[in-house]
């Protein structure tokens, strides 16, 4: 996991949530009296979190590009149009360019009719769950398919977070703040409205964030062991582990703070356990007399600010955890999917055949038998075929003729911006790498049949062909690569004018798939 890539998700999410947060702070918690102009104020509060998130929403479309091609950042045009139209997060991630320019023109209009702030800060919160979506649809609930329930329910535990610590981070950076600043000792009633509010709403937070959090961390983990037996659920612990440290926190303030602050403030108890705080303090100490609103307003600053600051490192959390793979994942990784042997990988050079490769490649070879051939001896290849991998999802040559029971190196070569592979299989094959790769997608395929060349990179690959005629496909599966055609044919003891069944020849040398066995 780069730490890089990793800081940038962790900027998409906190923007997520605070705006979330902001526009819940905005609706519900602020009175709705424009006394001293401060819910006008909080309106370019809310407009600066709107910023932050359009700028974290290019950010994460350039990490998730960078870490799709593992290319420099200096192949960003170039790769940045081919995660657009050919990847299903480029796909999602495009719907938050309209949302996010009806968002702002939203904010405009909130400003010039203010008396209608209120009803357009609903529209906007609407939309800032849209753009909360699209983090769920490509996160890791998104592998059991689109729109399916767990990304429903990862979206509902990242709206809550917004409710929850999202609230927290603007009651902490700006309403306290500025009722620090305005506050004059007196019976203003403000200070504990407004904390009586945000408890109210953190509590539907905590409410939301405990159902959706129990699924998704059982979906994600599969057994109790795995928090244990897997770097996912050691995260996954100290997650739950500030979690906690935040319900105590936030407890602390709901049944402590919050009592003392309504008292000093002149309001009634809400229950009988305020009546209780309320008698057991009303005796103020000698020294220092009865605490005055501003006294109890700084304490509770103090207290939702340390409880912002845990807020965050659940957020960070949180981003560590969506760059992991999930252990329930990894069960359903087929068998050899991931783990490379030394038959498939090569060298960088065609010639190449370090020591104790050829034991390797006959334990292989008893372990890895397909019904198209299997993992070659290097120094038994009789024949060496170039191929070039190229960004516009082909291969040169796209047609390859070899002759039955042949062993051939194939040298890939990747003069492209974009990460490619080169999987040899029958349809069938490939058909089950493209759907393990579309359920794992990053993972870095080291299959026996196959490689995968990073920009620049020259492999290798040793391949014995059974001793009959039939065709064998190479292809490529990193997202949206298959799907573009990018695929070339090796035709065992056939004539290069056979026409495969079920593959129809794409302009530049692609295949499309016109049947799925």
């Amino acid at each position: 996991m780069h730490p890089l890539y990793i800081a940038l998700t962790a900027t998409d999410v906190i923007a997520v949530v605070s705006s979330i947060g902001a526009w819940a702070v905005w609706l519900w918690v602020l009175p709705g009296d424009p006394d001293e102009g401060f819910p006008r104020s909080f309106w370019w509060w809310a407009g600066a979190g709107l910023l932050f998130l359009t700028l974290t929403s290019g950010l994460i479309l350039v990490s998730r590009s960078l870490e799709m091609s593992r290319g420099p950042v200096s192949a960003l045009p170039t790769v940045i149009p081919v995660v657009l139209s050919a990847t299903r997060f480029g796909r999602i991630w495009v719907t938050r360019i309209p949302v996010l320019l009806v968002l702002w023109l939203l904010w405009g209009a909130g400003w010039r009719w203010h008396h209608r702030a209120r009803l357009i800060g609903g529209f906007v919160l609407v939309g800032l769950f849209a753009i909360a979506f699209t983090r769920s649809e490509t996160g890791h609930p998104a592998d059991h398919g689109s729109f399916r329930l767990p990304v429903f329910v990862d979206w509902i535990h990242l709206v809550a977070a917004g409710l929850w610590i999202g609230a927290l981070f603007s009651i902490a950076l700006f309403v306290f703040p500025a009722l620090r600043r305005r506050l004059a000792d007196g019976t203003s009633e403000r200070p504990a409205v407004i904390f009586s509010r945000l408890s109210t709403l953190a509590g539907v937070g905590l409410g939301l964030i405990l159902v959706t959090g129990i699924d998704t961390a059982w979906q994600q983990l599969g057994s109790w062991s795995a928090f244990v037996t897997s770097t996912y659920g050691e995260v996954l612990l100290v997650k739950l582990g500030l979690v906690l440290v935040l319900v105590v926190i936030g407890a602390y303030n709901r049944y402590v703070r919050l009592p003392a602050i309504r008292r000093v403030c002149g309001l009634p108890p809400r229950s009988g356990w305020d009546r209780f705080v309320r008698r057991r303090s009303t005796a103020p100490a000698p020294a220092t007399g009865p605490a005055s609103p501003s006294d109890e307003l700084n304490r509770c600053y103090h207290s939702v600010v340390v409880e912002s600051l845990v807020g965050f490192l659940v957020l960070i959390a949180a981003s560590v955890l969506l760059h992991g793979m999930p252990p329930a994942a990894m069960a359903q990784v087929p068998a050899g999917f991931g783990v490379g042997l030394g038959s498939s990988s090569g060298g960088s050079s065609p010639g190449s055949d370090p020591a104790g490769r050829t034991g390797a490649m006959r334990m292989a070879r008893s372990r890895t038998t397909f019904p198209f051939g299997f993992p070659g001896v290097g120094r038994l290849a009789g024949r060496t075929v170039q191929v070039v991998a190229l960004d516009r999802f082909r291969f040169d040559p796209s047609r390859i003729a070899v002759a039955p029971g042949a062993t051939v190196r194939f040298v890939i070569t990747n003069r492209g911006h974009l990460v490619h592979e080169f999987v040899i299989g029958d349809l069938a094959e490939q058909l089950d790498h493209e759907r393990a790769m579309e359920r794992h997608p990053h993972m870095k395929m080291e299959d026996p049949n196959g490689v995968t060349v990073g920009p620049g990179q020259t492999r290798s690959l040793v391949w014995h062909f059974p001793d009959r005629p039939m065709t064998v496909e190479y292809a490529c599966h990193e997202a949206g690569h298959f799907a573009a055609g990018m695929m070339g044919l090796i035709e065992v003891g056939r004539p290069l004018d056979y026409r495969p069944a079920g593959l129809e020849s794409l302009p530049g040398g692609g295949w499309r798939i016109l049947q799925r066995p």
